[in-house]
C-alpha cells in the first residue's frame, strides 16, 4: 500500500471511531436519587464521595420543543455556610439535543476529605439551534442536595 493510502485508511478509521459514543444505558436506565426539572431541561444526579474527591454523575434531558446546542453544565459545591469551595464545568458532546433526548454527564471535584458539600449549585447554558450562531444564550441556575 502506498503511504497516501495508509494515511487515508488511518484517517477514515479515526473519523469513523469519532461517530461512536459511550454506552450511557447504564446511567439512563437506573433511577437517580435527585432531580430538578424546569420548562426546558430535566437534570437528574447522584453524588458519590471517595478519598480523591466528589463525583456527580447524572443525566440531562431536553424537555423543550426546540433543538438545543452548545449545552454546558457547571456545578459548584457549597459548604454549610453557603460558601463555594469547588466548581467544575461539563461540556456535552455531541452538542445538539432534540426533544426528549437524554445525555449522561460526570463532574469530578478533586477536593480533600475535609471538604463536605452541603449544597450543589447548578448553572446551565445553551443556545437554540434554530437561532443560528448568533442566537441569544439561554441559562438557568438552581440548587440541590448532594
Amino acid at each position: 500500500m502506498t503511504a497516501a493510502r495508509v494515511v487515508l485508511v488511518t484517517l477514515m478509521a479515526i473519523l469513523l471511531a469519532g461517530c461512536t459514543g459511550a454506552d450511557s444505558s447504564t446511567v439512563r436506565n437506573r433511577p437517580l436519587p435527585r432531580s430538578y426539572a424546569f420548562y426546558d431541561l430535566k437534570i437528574s444526579w447522584e453524588t458519590t464521595r471517595d478519598p480523591q474527591g466528589v463525583t456527580i454523575t447524572g443525566t440531562v434531558r431536553n424537555q423543550s420543543y426546540y433543538y438545543i446546542r452548545d449545552l454546558e453544565l457547571t456545578a459548584s459545591l457549597l459548604d454549610a455556610n453557603g460558601t463555594p469551595f469547588a466548581e467544575e464545568t461539563f461540556f456535552f458532546l455531541p452538542n445538539l439535543f432534540a426533544l426528549d433526548e437524554t445525555a449522561p454527564f460526570t463532574i469530578r471535584f478533586p477536593v480533600g476529605e475535609d471538604k463536605q458539600p452541603d449544597t450543589i449549585r447548578f448553572f446551565y447554558r445553551y443556545r437554540l439551534a434554530e437561532e443560528g450562531q448568533h442566537g441569544t444564550p439561554r441559562f438557568h441556575s438552581f440548587t440541590g442536595k448532594p
